[in-house]
Formats: structure tokens, C-alpha cells, sequence
């Protein structure tokens, strides 16, 4: 089975304005050296032809330029005089601008001088497939936030799921060019709690370890990086909402749900991809897809107990219950509040739509495709009813494939409509 690679396709995805009728982007370039601009506006124009790039090389002059006002986007050198006031200006008069920030992201008292504005950091290291990413991704985080339900539930919700201290610890180490997984292990091993349930999680069926592993070391060359990152988050984010009244007789179903959907997504996209990297991505929105359940049980209990009986006396999905009773669904909120880890754009609308993947305009494979699949496929492995979206598959061409994944999994034949 071999379809396109969803990280090449994300390269040349254009703008979530993008129709027969869309204005191409303006992206506004501020205090950029002249000679980097060049070569930037030349890579970005071979991502997408369809953005204008354009240069105001000094940030002193921008209060007087308008060129600003009518961009779409904008990237600003963060190390640039003055450009921390001029921006400030900017958020006063246009609140919902598309703006990253380059900067060393090493220097501290740079970094320490953004905080509180709201804007993306992002690396002065980064290429322009990583500043358009950087753009989209903030473009479809301000769409969903404009939705009037989200506006008036987020301010609701007051207990955010912040990243656990070890996933940073971690990913640092990971990120080192002396990168050890002795040094992983031993992190993990400081954290008891996380150490007994990674061993927990590697020992059980969802991974079929041929031997009982007891050492932490062993468990992270089994696991791997990425999936060792992406349990983290899963099991923080779970810890910070343990006591959660209306879900914590439920925690385990929904964890062992979230691994289980994590493993058949990162099966599904390995197949699909022969691409790791794409695979451990897929693996990553898996378990994080119903986050956004956990959050709003969190904060609250009482409503989304609601929820449950809603959904049970009337027969509803958990999202036309979550919609009743919050008038947003867990999908929607999960994407948002995890947009402040800077998860890719992939795995947000993974996590956002994959209840409803007709709403992306994706038309082959990609991590969306993965994770609604692997999340219908769960739930008929637990015995609950889930729906596939046929006709979406339809439109993807990966309807063919839907056996193939079946078979994966130890399911039969499809039941006949």
C-alpha cells in the first residue's frame, strides 16, 4: 500500500483561505536583512506561489507605513529596536493579527522581552517551510477561536493543561546533539509515577513486548523518542485532571482508548507512508484526540456529567451532547488549548475534525485520515458504535484500503448497511 507522504503534502498546502475566489496572502517581512529576505521570499514563493511577500526593512519607519495594515501576516525580527512598542501598537489596533517573532530562542532576555504579547516565537534559525507552517498553523488557530461558541466557553475554562515538567526535560535531552537515552531513562526514573506507568504501558498487550521489560532504559529503546514524548503528554496531561468529578471513574477507558487509537493511527500511517517521522505524528494526534474530553470534565464536572446523561437518555454521539450542553465539542476545545504547545498543524485538525473530516480539504491521505479511521476502528475493538465517514474516504481514495486496515486490527468484514 503506498500513498503520498502527508509532511510533503503539508509543504505545498496553501493558505485555509484558499478558494476559487481567494485573495492571495500578503506577508509582511519587518526589520529582515535585505540579503535573507531575498532568498526567503524565493523559497516561500516555491511553497506557495499564491503569497506576496514584501519587505519593510526598518521597524523605526513601520508606525508610518501602511503596508502593514493590509498584510495578511506578519514576521518580525524580535532582536530589532523598537519593534516590541511598534507590535504593541499593532495588538491594540488589530487584536487577531497572524504574527511570528524570530528570535534566538537561547537568549533569554530576548525571549523574556516577548512574553505577554501573544505572539509566536519561532527560531531565527528557521526556513521557510518552517515560518509558512509557523503561519497556517496560527491562521487556523485564530478561525477556530472566532467561532462564538469557543469565544464563550474558553474563558470558562480555568484550569488549562500545562506542559508537564518531564515532556520539557525530555525533549531537551532529545534535542541535544549528545542526546542519550540513559539520560532519558534517567529522568523518567526521577518521576515515579511516570516511570510505573510507562513500564505499565510497554508491558502491556498494546505493545507486545516478547518480555517483561522492568527497566526503564529498555522501555525507551522499545518506545522510541517520539512515542516516549507523546505518553508523556498523555499521562501529564491525564495526572493534572485525575480527581476530575463525572470522569475519573472513566479515566482508565479513556486513557487505554487514547493508546489503543495512538497505536492503530501510527499502524495505519506507517503502512500508508513507509514514513517513520509521519507514522510517530500520527501516533502523537492519536493519543491526544479526545483531550479536549478531559479538560472540559476538568473544569466542568457538573456539566459535563450533563453530557453523559444527555447522551445516554436520548441516544446522542458525545459531540451532539457536547454541543447541547457547552454549544463547542471536545474536539474543538482540545485543538485550541493544545495549540499553546505548538503542535504541529497536522496534528491540531487531526485532533479538531477527526469527527468530522469533511471539513478539510485534504483530498489524499494525511494525519487527519489516520486518526478518524484508527478512532471508528477503537471503538468497534472496545464494542461501542463509531461511524466512519464513507464518503470522505471516497474522496481521499482510501475507501480500497478500509479491509486492509480491518484486517490489521483483528476485525471482520464491515457490517452491511
Amino acid at each position: 500500500m503506498s500513498m503520498p507522504d502527508p509532511a510533503v503534502k503539508q509543504a505545498a498546502r496553501k493558505s485555509p483561505t484558499e478558494g476559487a475566489d481567494a485573495t492571495p496572502w500578503r506577508v509582511l517581512f519587518v526589520g529582515a536583512d535585505p540579503l535573507w529576505f531575498g532568498q526567503i521570499k524565493r523559497d516561500v514563493g516555491c511553497l506557495h506561489p499564491d503569497w506576496l511577500c514584501l519587505l519593510l526593512k526598518d521597524v523605526g519607519a513601520a508606525p508610518k507605513n501602511e503596508e502593514w495594515r493590509s498584510a495578511d501576516a506578519l514576521v518580525v525580527e524580535g532582536a530589532a529596536a523598537g519593534a516590541r512598542v511598534w507590535l504593541e501598537t499593532v495588538k491594540k489596533d488589530r487584536p487577531h493579527s497572524n504574527c511570528l517573532i524570530r528570535c534566538d530562542l537561547s537568549d533569554k532576555p530576548v525571549v523574556d522581552g516577548w512574553k505577554g504579547l501573544g505572539y509566536t516565537m519561532v527560531p531565527s534559525t528557521s526556513d521557510a517551510s518552517m515560518l509558512a507552517s509557523g503561519l497556517l498553523r496560527n491562521a487556523r488557530l485564530l478561525e477556530w477561536m472566532a467561532d462564538p461558541a469557543i469565544k464563550r466557553l474558553l474563558p470558562l475554562i480555568h484550569k488549562l493543561p500545562a506542559t508537564p515538567r518531564l515532556f520539557v526535560q525530555v525533549n531537551e535531552e532529545l534535542r541535544s546533539p549528545n542526546c542519550s537515552l540513559d539520560t532519558v531513562a534517567h529522568l523518567i526514573r526521577q518521576d515515579p509515577v511516570m516511570s510505573a506507568k510507562m513500564l505499565q504501558l510497554v508491558n502491556s498487550a498494546f505493545f507486545a513486548s516478547a518480555r517483561e521489560v522492568t527497566d526503564m532504559l529498555d522501555a525507551a529503546m522499545i518506545l522510541g523518542s517520539e512515542r516516549i514524548k507523546s505518553l508523556i503528554l498523555l499521562a501529564g496531561v491525564f495526572s493534572q485532571y485525575s480527581e476530575a468529578e463525572g470522569i475519573s471513574p472513566s479515566i482508565a477507558a479513556l486513557l487505554a482508548h487514547s493508546i489503543l487509537v495512538g497505536i492503530y493511527s501510527r499502524a495505519i500511517a506507517l503502512g500508508a507512508t513507509k514514513n517513520a517521522e509521519t507514522a510517530e505524528a500520527a501516533f502523537t494526534a492519536g493519543v491526544l484526540h479526545d483531550i479536549g474530553k478531559i479538560v472540559l470534565a476538568g473544569n466542568m464536572p457538573k456539566r459535563y456529567l450533563e453530557v453523559k446523561a444527555l447522551r445516554d437518555s436520548k441516544e446522542l454521539s458525545d459531540q451532539a451532547a457536547e454541543l447541547e450542553v457547552f454549544g463547542a465539542t471536545h474536539t474543538q476545545v482540545g485543538a485550541c488549548l493544545l495549540a499553546a504547545w505548538g503542535l504541529p498543524l497536522a496534528i491540531l485538525e487531526a485532533l479538531a475534525w477527526h469527527h468530522e473530516p469533511e471539513r478539510s480539504s485534504e483530498k489524499n491521505f494525511s494525519l487527519l485520515a489516520a486518526v478518524h479511521v484508527a478512532n471508528a476502528l477503537a471503538h468497534e475493538t472496545e464494542g461501542t458504535p463509531s461511524q466512519l465517514n464513507q464518503e470522505f474516504l471516497e474522496k481521499t481514495g482510501l475507501a480500497a484500503f478500509l479491509p486492509v486496515w480491518r484486517q490489521m486490527f483483528g476485525l471482520g468484514e464491515a457490517a452491511s448497511a
